[in-house]
């Protein structure tokens, strides 16, 4: 017995050994996860104790929208910077700034939209336009959301992660120190005073770019709009596959505040928070896999193993850890969210094993450059989700949304398993040759070279 356990610790410390960068690299970014979600918990908690039902409801709706829009007018220049930054050899903050003012702009002017359009299809939306300040302040919002989510993405482009991982922890800091003498002083604040703290997190926490400017050693800071011209159908295919997969997580509780109501969202936002930290595992593993897997095929497979089996093993473990410990944490933000979510939690946290599935078959995608023929699946899945939420919400209220949440992403998983298993079975995975990963993007770069020639 001893011998087997021991040959099995021999084994485990082999495979970690050979996949030490991918499983670093993936550790890096659940922690950074663990410590904002961390922190995100800290101002849920306050805001359950602090505010009634209804504001956190609908200020959990309206920050659900603000991220979604946000994430929407990034129009795909987060991704594309991310990967074309490392080849450019000068302008890039010429180049993010033109991306930040862009992104920034149109999340201003949707969050203005949706701020005056939102309340005509529900009046739990009223106090988004109930004042000036109100549609002012959350459009703000969605703005900086989209700004500095392109801004993340970018630093991370130019291997300045530890400067992304301080905006953020700044950003979950400052709103919580913001929301804490709202709550203490102010009786009976609106759902405008939550979603303001969070605007106002993001926008201290680009303080901390402060010296990424000022020793920028000779590097422009004009705004290049010409690079983004040139590079702009690239981005699009970036933006239609990343807002497939983003979409159903954020439509959601703008689901549930619609056809339910704003309490019962608060509930499900608080369980939600509760099993997010389980898909950090699947999607780390697989981000860092399409980032680290471009490489020998036979290493490529070992490592889409790899992270297939740790992400469902750990699904196992922490699905059997909240049968214990789910309604435990939901009475810590008060008995009456766990009375009315415990339930949805549970179905909620199952989701991981198909989120699995879906975030392995896009990252091999992206990896062997198929991206493209997916986009049509990736899109019929999100809409399966989405729809599935509605259907449950009218049939079986906040289970019903994450029951019908789940089984639209079970379909979703089902029909991309097929290719996700032919991978696990396979003894080699071809990336593709240089020739068709170069095919994609080389016009593109060659006309992004181009232009930062012209701007120097």
């Amino acid at each position: 017995m001893r011998g087997s356990v021991g040959k099995l610790g021999s084994k485990l410390r082999e495979v970690a050994e050979a996949n030490r960068d991918l499983l670093a690299n993936a550790s890096s970014m659940v922690g950074t996860a663990v410590v904002t979600s961390g922190l995100g918990g800290a101002f849920w908690l306050v805001a359950t104790h602090y505010f009634s039902p209804d504001a956190v409801g609908i200020s959990s709706a309206a920050i659900s929208a603000m991220t979604l829009i946000g994430f929407m007018s990034t129009v795909g220049l987060g991704t594309l910077l991310m990967g074309e930054l490392p080849r450019l050899e000068t302008g890039h903050r010429s180049v993010i700034n033109a991306s930040l003012l862009t992104t920034g702009s149109i999340g201003g002017g949707l969050g203005i939209a949706f701020a005056l359009i939102a309340p005509l299809a529900s009046s739990n939306f009223d106090p988004l336009r109930q004042t000036p300040l109100a549609v002012l302040v959350f459009a703000l919002g969605v703005g900086l959301t989209a700004a500095t989510f392109v801004l993340d993405q970018a630093l991370i482009g130019l291997l300045r992660g530890g400067l992304q991982l301080n905006r953020n922890v700044v950003f979950s800091v400052v709103k919580l120190a913001a929301l804490i003498p709202v709550a203490a002083t102010i009786s009976d604040a609106g759902p405008a005073w939550i979603y303001g703290t969070w605007t106002a997190g993001i926008a201290v926490s680009l303080l901390v770019l402060v010296r990424f400017y000022r020793n920028r050693a000779g590097d422009s800071i004009r705004p290049n709009f010409e690079l983004l011209k040139r590079m702009r159908l690239h981005a699009a295919t970036h933006h239609a596959v990343n807002v497939a997969l983003r979409t159903p997580e954020l439509v959601l509780p703008i689901v549930v505040v619609t056809f339910l109501s704003a309490s019962a969202n608060a509930s499900f936002y608080i369980a939600y928070m509760v099993t997010s930290f389980m898909f950090f595992v699947p999607l780390s593993l697989s981000t860092v896999l399409y980032a680290v897997g471009s490489g020998e095929s036979k290493r490529l497979a070992s490592r889409f193993r790899l992270t297939v089996y740790v992400s469902l093993g750990f699904g196992v473990v922490s699905n059997l850890v909240l049968l214990v410990l789910g309604t435990p944490l939901l009475e810590i933000f008060g008995s009456s969210y766990a009375n009315q979510a415990s339930g949805t939690l549970h179905v909620l946290a199952l989701d991981i094993f198909p989120s699995t599935f879906l975030s392995h078959y896009v990252a091999l995608r992206r990896i062997q450059r198929r991206l493209a023929s997916a986009l049509p699946l990736i899109w019929a899945g999100a809409l399966l989700q989405v729809g599935g939420g509605i259907a449950g919400a009218a049939l079986d209220g906040l289970v019903g949304v994450a029951i019908g949440w789940v089984l639209g992403a079970t379909v979703e998983a089902l029909l991309m398993g097929p290719e996700v298993v032919a991978a696990l079975r396979a003894t080699e995975l071809d990336p593709g040759s240089d020739a068709e990963r170069e095919e994609e993007r080389i016009e593109g770069l060659a006309d992004l070279e181009a232009a930062a020639s012209e701007r120097i």
